[in-house]
């Protein structure tokens, strides 16, 4: 198949990075605000809704052909059909490498890791994220919402630069994420009078734990996610179960301390309630 024309990749490129732009705006804008603006807006606990999912239609664009496109697609697609019969019942398909690939312990290991680091960053960490940083402040909150945002985008190109490929390097990775995530789940748990609060040291440590934790799973989810493409179709979409199947079993672990059992206690504006 020929390869597109110059201009139409980069069209296609440039409104993917438009729509990842236009959603980004909005997550790190309004929605990773709402445990602050919530209890001011008129319009209350309706923020809350679930807004309608908005489908990006940039693949088409990508597939919209020039003239003579498809006709090479149907020759290409058809040169099968042009050899000889024997030729065609002697061959016999081999199996596929990457299918073996796909079934491998280490693939395993890759998948099981990707799936939990998923469900800390997509359903368990962002649950407390609240009870762990309003305690110190709206600055602390503010800026750990900001800079944990912008570090995600730095550790993919930080990832795109030096890739760890060892599943041991990667497991490390996840242990020292998995100790800040700790120290923040201890800080929720903890609220509203967690360690140092009232303290310049103690914003500074929650802020940088937060900016940590969400830059070395991003990394991994990257690196993971590099290691499994040359697996081929089968593995990326096997990636995708992994990260998808994580996020919900986090989120559904998250619900019931959060919302049934209000294990975390949230503190007041202005109000001390951690005086000795």
């Amino acid at each position: 198949m020929a390869a597109p024309p110059l201009g139409r990749l980069v069209l296609t490129h440039l409104l993917v990075a438009l729509f990842g732009m236009g959603s980004w705006a909005a997550v790190n804008g309004i929605w990773v605000e709402l445990p602050v603006v919530v209890k001011e807006l008129p319009e209350g606990l309706l923020l809350l809704l679930p807004s309608p999912p908005s489908v990006p239609i940039v693949g088409p664009v990508h597939r919209v052909g020039t003239p003579g496109t498809e006709e090479e697609e149907e020759e290409e697609e058809a040169s099968p059909l042009q050899e000889l019969p024997g030729q065609v019942a002697g061959t016999i398909p081999s199996p596929d490498p990457k299918a073996h690939q796909l079934f491998s312990f280490r693939s395993a290991c890759l998948l099981g890791l990707l799936a939990i680091t998923n469900a800390l960053t997509n359903g368990v960490l962002p649950a407390v994220q609240s009870f762990s940083c309003l305690p110190y402040g709206r600055l602390a909150y503010h800026l750990a919402v900001v800079l944990g945002s912008s570090a995600n985008p730095l550790a993919c190109f930080l990832a795109m630069a030096v890739l760890c490929r060892s599943l041991a390097g990667l497991y490390g990775l996840s242990i020292l994420g998995m100790c800040f995530g700790a120290y923040l789940m201890t800080l929720a748990v903890l609220s509203p009078c967690p360690p140092l609060v009232g303290t310049s040291a103690g914003v500074v440590l929650v802020v940088l734990s937060w900016v940590l934790c969400a830059g070395v799973f991003s990394y991994i989810k990257v690196a993971i996610s590099s290691m499994l493409h040359s697996g081929g179709r089968p593995a990326l979409l096997a990636a995708g179960v992994a990260i998808q199947v994580g996020s919900l079993l986090g989120a559904i672990a998250m619900f019931p301390p959060t919302s049934i059992y209000q294990v975390f206690k949230s503190g007041e504006d202005c109000v001390a309630q951690c005086s000795s």
